[in-house]
């Protein structure tokens, strides 16, 4: 089943490239302006397609921030998902939130995490097979509340300073909860990819910042723009979609989520 998704993933982009190869002559800040308009011109508000680039690594402006090099974090372990490697469709145990954290109006407590980029809500750790999410949003395939803060098939590295980390940093009434993906990798692209990014809950607002800070697939310039990947959130009919495999998830991309 995984082999014949990840062929109808590689004919997408190919499919893809040619456009991709026009994407990639823009840079930085021009990059993300074009995704920023091309949300605005789908009908987002935007609030709803904020995109700017951040690379300073600490958080500044809402972007992407490294949990695994902040004080106390903690190194999520991955419980395996059927018969594959817990460091390919691993799901993490529940996990407690430090405050009480607002979705559509309904308190959470717990969260969970994947290895394909997805973050849930509630007591019962789940998420989607190989990162997969069927666009537009909703996807029915999520009964409770989800975050795909860069949902596509990825697969964690082994090495020493790569894996999933989250950490609690600031004072209450604004503290942020920050989980970072470090260094993974496309499984379409086995281990000649590079995948780190970070998705912060911020109490009191309510609000989710996902900052993409590396995305390099050399052997797939498709998916660096992101042709494989959905980010947006969703909690019962209502729904926030930033992209769901379009060219509008370049490395330095950010992304601020709020339902």
């Amino acid at each position: 089943m995984k082999r014949f998704e990840k062929v109808v993933y590689g004919a997408l982009a190919a499919i893809a490239a040619s456009t991709t190869a026009c994407i990639d002559d823009l840079a930085g800040d021009d990059l993300a302006t074009l995704t920023l308009e091309a949300a605005l011109q789908e009908g987002s508000t935007p609030a709803a397609a904020d995109a700017q680039a951040s690379s300073s690594g600490d958080g500044s402006g809402g972007g992407f921030i490294d949990a695994c090099q902040l004080p106390d974090m903690t190194r999520v372990t991955f419980n395996p998902t059927g018969s594959f490697d817990a460091t390919d469709e691993g799901v993490s145990a529940t996990l407690n939130l430090p405050f009480t954290f607002t979705l559509r109006n309904t308190a959470q407590t717990k969260f969970w995490i994947t290895t394909n980029g997805q973050l849930g809500f509630g007591t019962v750790p789940g998420g989607s097979m190989f990162g997969h999410v069927t666009c537009p949003l909703p996807d029915g395939a999520f009964a409770t509340p989800i975050l795909l803060a860069y949902s596509v098939d990825l697969v964690g590295r082994l090495d020493g300073d790569a894996g999933v980390c989250y950490a609690t940093i600031g004072t209450a009434p604004n503290r942020k909860v920050v989980v970072t993906w470090k260094d993974s990798f496309f499984y379409e692209a086995w281990l000649t990819s590079h995948v780190t990014f970070s998705a912060t809950l911020n109490e009191g607002t309510n609000v989710i910042d996902v900052g993409l800070d590396r995305i390099e697939a050399p052997a797939l310039p498709a998916f660096e723009s992101g042709y494989a990947t959905a980010v947006g959130i969703q909690s019962g009919n209502s729904t926030q979609t930033y992209s769901c495999f379009q060219p509008r998830t370049p490395e330095g991309t950010v992304a601020h989520l709020h339902i």
